[in-house]
């Protein structure tokens, strides 16, 4: 009898698995019909904002004026987000009486991670627009995102996203307290998340990974070259 059961419970649970395999295929079937278009104008292209350009002001001052087109939260796929581009200066921290060296800050990055996934923000610009961001970027490459926006299919242009230089991204090889954090950057994106939702921020903080260094308020730092 015991015999006669075990197998009755093997046959139940082996349907259960086809039946939860085939649930997934359907949800996931669905999902991609529901995927929603987004037409590029002729002349235009996304741009994936994961960083201080999620705030519309500091878009609107990298183009020079005010934004009218769409902005949508999506998730972009394969990618990790962390702070490991180097920006390279030469400036004092002050402590106290005491004046630190320092060799520059860490900004933020993104770099290709299977299975990777981050949510951030979709914008359309103009190709004139686009130049604008190239010069800002400096130490970043653009690079084509297209395919790896989860919520739409594009038609029409091309989306892309900045990724920092490969001979930046040594944040995490730096030894500690060379490179700081300005506290302004760490402000600037929470409020800029918080202006979105509270959702948004909390996916935005745990897709992050942790930061080993020190966050510094700018009056903080003497900007002077050290000698």
């Amino acid at each position: 009898m015991s015999g006669e059961t075990t197998s009755s419970a093997k046959s139940i649970l082996g349907r259960s698995l086809c039946l939860s395999v085939l649930v997934l295929f359907c949800v996931s079937v669905s999902a991609a019909k529901r995927k929603g278009t987004i037409e590029i104008p002729e002349g235009s292209a996304g741009i994936v904002a994961y960083g201080s350009l999620i705030s519309l002001p500091s878009m609107e001052q990298t183009l020079g004026h005010k934004y009218g087109g769409p902005i949508n939260p999506i998730h972009l796929t394969g990618y990790k987000r962390a702070w490991e581009c180097l920006r390279p200066y030469e400036a004092f921290l002050l402590r106290g009486n005491e004046r630190v060296p320092i060799s520059g800050c860490v900004e933020l990055n993104i770099h290709p991670k299977t299975r990777g996934r981050i949510n951030a923000i979709l914008y359309l610009i103009s190709n004139a627009e686009m130049m604008s961001l190239d010069k800002r970027e400096w130490g970043y490459r653009r690079v084509d995102v297209t395919d790896k926006i989860e919520e739409f299919q594009l038609r029409g242009g091309r989306v892309y996203v900045y990724e920092g230089l490969p001979e930046r991204r040594n944040a995490f090889l730096t030894k500690k307290g060379t490179y700081i954090l300005m506290k302004e950057f760490v402000d600037l994106l929470a409020s800029a998340c918080d202006a979105i939702g509270k959702n948004f921020r909390d996916e935005f903080d745990k897709s992050m990974w942790p930061c080993k260094y020190e966050i510094v308020p700018s009056k903080d730092i003497v900007w002077e070259e050290a000698k």
